[in-house]
């Protein structure tokens, strides 16, 4: 009786497949097919798509070429997309999805913390091996042994903005200006503190909504506390916003800016005029000069995307790699996956060399960068290591 009934459930889920045109993933059909199916999180659609675009396109380009050299564990590689557009709700529910259809032996999860910090419990309950993106300290600080970092965390990313506006700029008089959220606020109290640490003055710190539309108050508020530079923490748009705004009400001082507005795909939504002050950081310095890899990552995928590439989307590349380094040598058991992923050292991709703490942090170095004048063109300056 029971198979008759899980005949007919198939039955019925097949003809419905065929009736939508859509493929119905399952570990087991996966196997049979000689697949290995994993999952990715990734904001396809809505305001996060500036960064999400990059890794959805480097985990297509990625995926092809893994294929290319023999898949994973003698199999080839599918990596199933969810789009978590800009929801954390959205976000569980697509890992939630992925988990019961295709039973990855692993996720990549999404690039922000606020979606991450809402689908970790889930996580958990799954044991599943997780990659992310998303830099706010409060994942590591969860020391969830699942999870596992390939991009700098916010605490980093603070330290080299504020040791750049007040090592590198030399000012003293610094205002900090951050998106109210569980990426902003974090960021902006570990960048007072280094402030404070090198001998200068935090003269006042303005939080904003993610949804905002016009931050000129609090811009006011810092220029008129006497700030001599400015630190932002922000997202893409955003941070643009911040930026035309200061253009607009005249406020002529360096601001030194977060990842998220450095990317390609943030920077080209900035006139140069309104980028004539800034520095920021990235997570590296992604230029052909850095070596033949390197090279040719941009050019295929600036080939094949019609798009320049930026490290939100190479660590996944780089992340992909690493899975299939690690599958290779122990399969898809998720355990084993797991083990072997906390024992990454010094694995040099794409992005950055790789080695994993105790905490799942992979990265722990970030690049500086200053804007040519009179272009959205990036100039390395440094790169500061943890």
């Amino acid at each position: 009786m029971g198979n008759k009934r899980l005949f007919g459930r198939r039955k019925v889920m097949a003809g419905a497949a065929a009736a939508t045109g859509l493929t119905i993933w399952s570990q087991r059909l996966s196997a049979q097919s000689g697949e290995v199916a994993v999952g990715a999180m990734v904001p396809i659609t809505g305001p996060f798509n500036v960064s999400g675009q990059q890794y959805h396109f480097s985990l297509q380009m990625v995926q092809d070429e893994i294929n290319a050299k023999g898949g994973v564990a003698g199999k080839k590689l599918k990596i199933v997309f969810e789009d978590v557009k800009d929801s954390n709700s959205v976000a569980v529910n697509a890992y939630l999805k992925v988990v019961r259809d295709i039973d990855p032996p692993l996720v990549f999860l999404s690039s922000y913390t606020t979606q991450n910090l809402a689908t970790e419990p889930e996580v958990t309950k799954a044991q599943i091996p997780g990659m992310y993106a998303g830099g706010g300290d409060a994942m590591h600080l969860k020391k969830n042994p699942w999870l596992f970092r390939i991009r700098p965390h916010d605490g980093l990313q603070a330290l080299a903005l504020a040791k750049h506006a007040t090592e590198g700029l030399g000012k003293k008089k610094i205002g900090i200006i951050y998106v109210q959220n569980d990426f902003g606020q974090p960021g902006a109290v570990a960048a007072e503190k280094v402030v404070k640490a090198a001998g200068a003055d935090v003269v006042g710190m303005e939080a904003y909504a993610f949804t905002d539309n016009d931050m000129s108050a609090q811009l006011q508020k810092l220029k008129n506390a006497g700030a001599d530079c400015l630190i932002c923490i922000s997202y893409g748009k955003d941070g643009a916003l911040v930026l035309k705004l200061m253009k607009e009400m005249g406020i002529d001082l360096p601001v030194v800016i977060s990842s998220g507005v450095m990317v390609p795909a943030a920077r080209n939504l900035i006139a140069p005029d309104e980028l004539a002050h800034v520095n920021g950081v990235m997570d590296a310095y992604l230029a052909p000069e850095r070596g033949p890899d390197v090279a040719a990552y941009i050019k295929t995928f600036k080939e094949r995307f019609k798009v320049d590439p930026d490290p939100f989307g190479s660590c996944y590349y780089d992340g992909a790699w690493i899975m299939k380094q690690v599958m290779d040598k122990v399969g898809t058991d998720r355990t084993k996956i797991r083990d072997e992923l906390k024992l990454v050292k010094d694995y040099k991709g794409v992005t950055n060399v790789f080695t994993t703490d105790e905490v799942g942090n992979m990265v722990h170095s970030l690049a500086v960068f200053s804007i040519k004048p009179g272009t959205r063109d990036p100039v390395f300056i440094r790169t500061i290591t943890a």
